[in-house]
Protein backbone atom coordinates (compact mmCIF):
# COMPACT_ATOMS: atom_id res chain seq x y z
CA UNK A 1 0.00 0.00 0.00
CA UNK A 2 1.25 3.18 -0.60
CA UNK A 3 0.19 6.82 0.72
CA UNK A 4 -0.97 8.06 -1.94
CA UNK A 5 -4.63 9.75 -1.77
CA UNK A 6 -7.91 7.90 -3.26
CA UNK A 7 -8.73 8.49 -6.57
CA UNK A 8 -12.13 9.41 -7.38
CA UNK A 9 -13.91 8.40 -10.61
CA UNK A 10 -14.59 11.92 -12.06
CA UNK A 11 -11.86 14.58 -12.25
CA UNK A 12 -10.57 16.60 -8.95
CA UNK A 13 -11.62 20.00 -10.52
CA UNK A 14 -15.10 19.68 -11.52
CA UNK A 15 -17.67 19.05 -9.14
CA UNK A 16 -19.97 15.33 -8.44
CA UNK A 17 -22.32 14.79 -11.26
CA UNK A 18 -25.47 15.09 -9.37
CA UNK A 19 -28.13 12.45 -9.09
CA UNK A 20 -29.56 11.10 -11.59
CA UNK A 21 -32.91 12.01 -12.52
CA UNK A 22 -36.03 10.57 -11.22
CA UNK A 23 -39.71 10.77 -11.41
CA UNK A 24 -40.46 14.04 -10.28
CA UNK A 25 -42.85 12.77 -7.19
CA UNK A 26 -40.03 11.21 -5.82
CA UNK A 27 -38.13 15.10 -5.41
CA UNK A 28 -37.95 16.49 -2.23
CA UNK A 29 -40.78 19.89 -2.42
CA UNK A 30 -38.47 23.05 -2.13
CA UNK A 31 -38.37 24.31 1.74
CA UNK A 32 -42.13 26.96 1.85
CA UNK A 33 -41.07 30.97 1.55
CA UNK A 34 -40.49 32.19 4.80
CA UNK A 35 -43.35 34.97 5.57
CA UNK A 36 -42.31 38.07 7.97
CA UNK A 37 -44.94 38.96 10.84
CA UNK A 38 -47.19 41.89 9.44
CA UNK A 39 -47.95 44.73 11.73
CA UNK A 40 -51.33 43.43 12.64
CA UNK A 41 -49.45 40.38 14.60
CA UNK A 42 -46.74 42.42 15.93
CA UNK A 43 -49.46 45.36 16.71
CA UNK A 44 -51.05 42.20 18.43
CA UNK A 45 -47.85 40.31 20.17
CA UNK A 46 -46.98 44.23 21.63
CA UNK A 47 -50.81 44.37 23.34
CA UNK A 48 -50.41 40.86 24.53
CA UNK A 49 -47.13 41.14 26.28
CA UNK A 50 -48.30 44.45 28.04
CA UNK A 51 -51.45 42.90 29.26
CA UNK A 52 -49.31 39.76 30.69
CA UNK A 53 -46.68 42.55 32.37
CA UNK A 54 -49.77 44.59 33.95
CA UNK A 55 -52.35 41.12 35.09
CA UNK A 56 -49.11 39.36 36.19
CA UNK A 57 -49.05 35.33 36.23
CA UNK A 58 -51.06 35.80 39.45
CA UNK A 59 -54.03 37.29 37.98
CA UNK A 60 -53.69 34.59 34.74
CA UNK A 61 -53.42 31.79 37.69
CA UNK A 62 -56.45 33.13 39.39
CA UNK A 63 -58.71 32.69 36.49
CA UNK A 64 -57.49 29.45 35.25
CA UNK A 65 -56.19 28.13 38.12
CA UNK A 66 -57.18 25.08 40.19
CA UNK A 67 -60.62 25.41 42.12
CA UNK A 68 -60.50 22.44 43.95
CA UNK A 69 -58.94 24.03 46.36
CA UNK A 70 -60.64 25.41 50.13
CA UNK A 71 -61.77 28.56 50.51
CA UNK A 72 -60.13 29.31 53.61
CA UNK A 73 -59.01 26.55 56.05
CA UNK A 74 -60.09 27.21 60.14
CA UNK A 75 -57.39 27.15 62.92
CA UNK A 76 -57.77 24.41 65.15
CA UNK A 77 -58.89 26.84 67.94
CA UNK A 78 -61.37 28.37 66.04
CA UNK A 79 -63.08 24.87 65.37
CA UNK A 80 -62.73 24.36 69.05
CA UNK A 81 -64.98 27.43 69.74
CA UNK A 82 -67.42 26.31 67.03
CA UNK A 83 -68.37 22.91 68.57
CA UNK A 84 -69.00 24.12 72.10
CA UNK A 85 -72.30 24.25 73.04
CA UNK A 86 -73.99 26.61 74.03
CA UNK A 87 -76.26 26.84 76.97
CA UNK A 88 -80.13 28.20 75.99
CA UNK A 89 -80.93 31.10 78.23
CA UNK A 90 -84.46 31.29 79.96
CA UNK A 91 -85.69 34.63 79.85
CA UNK A 92 -87.01 35.79 83.35
CA UNK A 93 -88.83 38.96 84.50
CA UNK A 94 -87.36 41.39 86.27
CA UNK A 95 -88.71 44.70 87.88
CA UNK A 96 -88.47 47.93 85.47
CA UNK A 97 -85.93 50.23 86.72
CA UNK A 98 -85.20 53.51 85.38
CA UNK A 99 -81.44 54.27 84.85
CA UNK A 100 -79.83 57.70 84.89
CA UNK A 101 -78.37 58.71 81.41
CA UNK A 102 -75.06 57.51 80.98
CA UNK A 103 -72.61 59.93 80.64
CA UNK A 104 -71.17 58.53 76.84
CA UNK A 105 -75.34 59.37 76.07
CA UNK A 106 -74.95 62.36 76.33
CA UNK A 107 -74.59 64.54 72.67
CA UNK A 108 -72.52 67.44 71.86
CA UNK A 109 -73.56 70.01 69.25
CA UNK A 110 -69.99 72.06 67.58
CA UNK A 111 -70.73 75.44 67.75
CA UNK A 112 -72.28 76.19 64.11
CA UNK A 113 -70.17 77.65 61.28
CA UNK A 114 -70.57 81.15 60.80
CA UNK A 115 -72.85 82.30 58.03
CA UNK A 116 -71.60 82.29 55.10
CA UNK A 117 -71.08 86.06 53.21
CA UNK A 118 -74.41 87.40 51.40
CA UNK A 119 -72.43 90.78 49.77
CA UNK A 120 -69.08 91.05 48.68
CA UNK A 121 -67.17 94.34 47.87
CA UNK A 122 -66.64 94.81 44.24
CA UNK A 123 -63.25 94.42 43.12
CA UNK A 124 -61.73 97.26 40.04
CA UNK A 125 -61.59 95.09 37.20
CA UNK A 126 -61.05 98.02 34.86
CA UNK A 127 -57.87 97.33 32.43
CA UNK A 128 -57.61 93.73 33.20
CA UNK A 129 -58.36 90.67 30.96
CA UNK A 130 -61.87 89.46 30.63
CA UNK A 131 -61.06 85.83 31.72
CA UNK A 132 -59.49 87.11 34.49
CA UNK A 133 -61.60 89.31 35.64
CA UNK A 134 -64.32 86.75 35.35
CA UNK A 135 -62.29 84.07 37.48
CA UNK A 136 -61.51 86.58 40.30
CA UNK A 137 -65.59 87.45 40.57
CA UNK A 138 -66.34 83.81 40.43
CA UNK A 139 -63.48 83.06 43.40
CA UNK A 140 -65.37 85.64 45.60
CA UNK A 141 -68.91 83.52 44.60
CA UNK A 142 -70.81 86.04 42.77
CA UNK A 143 -72.74 83.69 40.57
CA UNK A 144 -74.36 85.98 37.68
CA UNK A 145 -72.05 87.60 35.51
CA UNK A 146 -72.19 88.69 31.84
CA UNK A 147 -69.76 90.33 29.30
CA UNK A 148 -70.44 92.89 26.90
CA UNK A 149 -69.11 94.08 24.08
CA UNK A 150 -68.64 97.97 23.03
CA UNK A 151 -67.29 97.29 19.90
CA UNK A 152 -68.99 98.06 17.02
CA UNK A 153 -67.76 95.05 14.68
CA UNK A 154 -67.34 92.21 17.23
CA UNK A 155 -70.75 92.61 19.47
CA UNK A 156 -70.63 89.13 20.99
CA UNK A 157 -67.73 87.65 23.38
CA UNK A 158 -67.11 84.75 22.73
CA UNK A 159 -63.66 83.75 24.19
CA UNK A 160 -62.85 86.16 26.86
CA UNK A 161 -59.17 85.54 26.87
CA UNK A 162 -59.51 87.91 23.56
CA UNK A 163 -61.07 90.63 25.13
CA UNK A 164 -59.94 93.75 27.83
CA UNK A 165 -62.68 95.25 30.43
CA UNK A 166 -63.23 98.76 29.69
CA UNK A 167 -66.37 99.41 32.17
CA UNK A 168 -67.88 97.13 35.01
CA UNK A 169 -71.49 97.51 36.40
CA UNK A 170 -70.73 98.13 39.78
CA UNK A 171 -68.14 100.62 40.95
CA UNK A 172 -65.30 99.54 43.12
CA UNK A 173 -66.09 99.27 46.55
CA UNK A 174 -69.24 99.10 46.72
CA UNK A 175 -71.11 96.13 48.66
CA UNK A 176 -72.88 93.52 45.48
CA UNK A 177 -75.06 90.60 46.63
CA UNK A 178 -73.97 87.31 45.42
CA UNK A 179 -76.81 86.46 43.38
CA UNK A 180 -76.88 90.20 41.78
CA UNK A 181 -75.94 90.54 37.71
CA UNK A 182 -72.58 92.30 37.27
CA UNK A 183 -71.73 93.20 33.82
CA UNK A 184 -68.24 93.65 32.40
CA UNK A 185 -68.12 95.83 29.24
CA UNK A 186 -65.38 94.87 27.64
CA UNK A 187 -63.29 95.65 24.28
CA UNK A 188 -61.22 93.35 21.52
CA UNK A 189 -58.97 96.04 20.52
CA UNK A 190 -55.72 96.63 21.94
Amino acid sequence: MTNEPPTTPWPAHQPPPAAPPGPAFLAAPPPPAKRKLGKGAIVGIAVGAVVLCCCGLGGISAVFGDDDKPAAQTSPSAQAVAERVVPSIVPTTAAPTTAAPSPSAVVTTAPAPPPAPTTVVMPNLVGMNAAVAQDKLQQLGLTKIQLGSQDENDTVVLLAANWTVTKQSHRKGTKVALDELVVLTCTKQR
